[in-house]
């Protein structure tokens, strides 16, 4: 060890993937540029790929962890919040359940009843599966989140979706 300037070891599978994952998100941003400059061709793609990027930049210096730093050892019965356990309670688990099977009759339903009508069913019912009983908060929550949504990708996406109401 060297008094004054600390080693460093790199993780090089980490850096490894996460170069690669640079290098696609800067390759997607420079091709779709190229292909077109328009606000439509680029307004999902140039934000989400500039916000990869600057992520990814942010996460460069976690590949390089100090050699000499005194290892600590984690209590195992201590809470992460960033390292969530998979819900093992039978109550938990057909929540979960419940909330992928309207996740699915959501997605197959829209074509049949409309875009707007399957995102009200679908945030009150998951509202209802999470715990929300109060009959005000399910219908008002539920008809904000269709409004913002409906006309949120009514501005943005240039093709008509079937709604009912909206």
């Amino acid at each position: 060890m060297r008094p004054g300037r600390p080693t460093y070891k790199a993780d090089y599978g980490h850096l490894a993937f996460l170069t690669f994952l640079f290098g696609y998100m800067a390759w997607f941003l420079y091709d779709a540029v190229h292909v077109s400059t328009k606000v439509n061709n680029l307004l999902l793609v140039a934000p989400t790929a500039v916000l990869g990027l600057v992520l990814a930049l942010f996460i460069v210096p976690q590949c390089f962890k100090r050699a000499d730093a005194a290892v600590v050892e984690e209590d195992p019965e201590q809470y992460d919040p960033l390292a969530p356990k998979l819900p093992t309670e039978r109550k938990q688990v057909i929540r979960m359940l419940t909330l992928g099977a309207a996740l699915g009759v959501f997605v197959f339903s829209m074509a049949y009843i409309g875009f707007d009508v399957a995102i009200f069913l679908f945030a009150a019912v998951t509202m209802v599966i999470c715990g929300e009983r109060r009959p005000l908060h399910l219908a008002g929550f539920s008809a904000i989140v269709t409004v913002v949504t409906i006309y949120g990708f009514k501005a943005l996406m240039s093709y008509p979706m079937f709604t009912l109401l909206l």
